[in-house]
């Protein structure tokens, strides 16, 4: 019951956008910034005066109409307008379909031909829910497909360059960092880890139907909350967390039935709250001193589930689902 009421009926958030940094010189990545709460972060990075914040998604025409809508907003909240100038170089837009495996490497040679910084990656872009049977390019069952290996592999290429920025002088120590979007704390993701090792795509008659749909997608945003712990294990340099932005109303649910993207509506908050937990993860302090943290609405530390806890620490599940993801993606470094 916990779980429930903090998720629907979480506390007022201590911090919004006016407790954001200057970011003169400072560049972002938000996947998914082209709608929803990825629009909502770019938007305040822009105002934060970001010296440069790519979009990246499969639409370029929905890449152009958010740059261009971010380029006339009103700050949102209570932050100031931007006040750093050269508004038209600052929002690009990049392409992105982490369903598909094959195009991850261009974008992210793309970001590192025109870059030579990256301070923070939002993991924003994901799939809920999808139609029974929807499968990636490659054939993987697509909410892990995109939601899980397309990250890893963008991740993977652009590591390094965290890595250079972090341990370089050019910024604070802290400041470098990976978000990665996890989602709501029920139902139980299946297996003992929140992740079924056998059977990762849910493939059995066990889970057909709307529950079978939703435990795929639970199963795939708890990983994403594995693989932040692992990254941080592998990669001390920089920060790794994950997050659950909270009930929010965006277009995440549109493959849902009627009924549950109903009761999501009615019980869901505006896009700016689940933000304020994304750039929490982007900008606290304390979360700097917690790498490898999850983050619960709106931005505040909170613990997984025991089960996901006990696998990242006694059972060795962040390797094991490293290793799982690097077997798949592998062909595609």
């Amino acid at each position: 019951m916990s779980k429930y009421l903090r998720q629907y009926w979480p506390d007022k958030p201590t911090k919004t956008e006016k407790d954001l940094p200057d970011l003169q010189g400072r560049i972002f990545i938000v996947t998914g910034g082209a709608g929803g709460i990825g629009l909502a972060v770019a938007t305040a990075l822009f105002h934060a005066n970001a010296t440069r914040v790519y979009i990246l998604g499969r639409s370029e025409a929905a890449g152009k109409t958010a740059i261009n809508t971010i380029q006339t907003s009103d700050p949102p909240g209570d932050m100031k307008r931007r006040s750093a100038g050269g508004d038209n170089d600052v929002l690009k837009f990049l392409p992105l379909d982490l369903s598909d495996l094959q195009g991850i490497k261009q974008t992210a040679e793309a970001f590192l031909e025109a870059e030579t910084r990256l301070d923070v990656i939002w993991h924003n872009a994901g799939v809920m829910a999808p139609p029974e049977g929807s499968v990636s390019k490659q054939g993987h069952e697509l909410s892990f497909a995109t939601n899980v290996l397309g990250p890893f592999l963008l991740q993977h290429f652009l590591t390094p360059i965290l890595l250079r920025i972090a341990d370089g002088d050019a910024a604070p120590k802290g400041s470098v960092r990976t978000c990665w979007a996890a989602s709501v704390e029920f139902p139980d993701p299946p297996g003992e880890d929140g992740i079924l090792w056998d059977d990762w795509g849910l493939t059995s008659p066990n889970f057909s139907g709307l529950g079978g749909r939703s435990l795929r997608y639970v199963q795939s945003k708890w990983a994403n909350t594995i693989l932040a712990a692992e990254l941080a294990k592998r990669y001390p340099q920089f920060v790794s967390v994950s997050f659950n932005p909270g009930a929010i109303k965006t277009d995440l649910t549109r493959h849902a039935p009627s009924i549950l993207k109903s009761i999501q509506g009615m019980l869901s908050y505006p896009v700016r709250l689940g933000a304020l937990t994304e750039l929490q993860a982007g900008f606290d302090a304390e979360v700097a001193e917690h790498n490898g943290c999850y983050l619960i609405p709106w931005g505040k530390i909170g613990t997984p589930l025991p089960k996901v806890v006990e696998g990242i620490e006694k059972r060795g599940s962040g390797e094991r689902l490293w290793n799982i993801c690097d077997s798949l993606v592998k062909d595609f470094y």
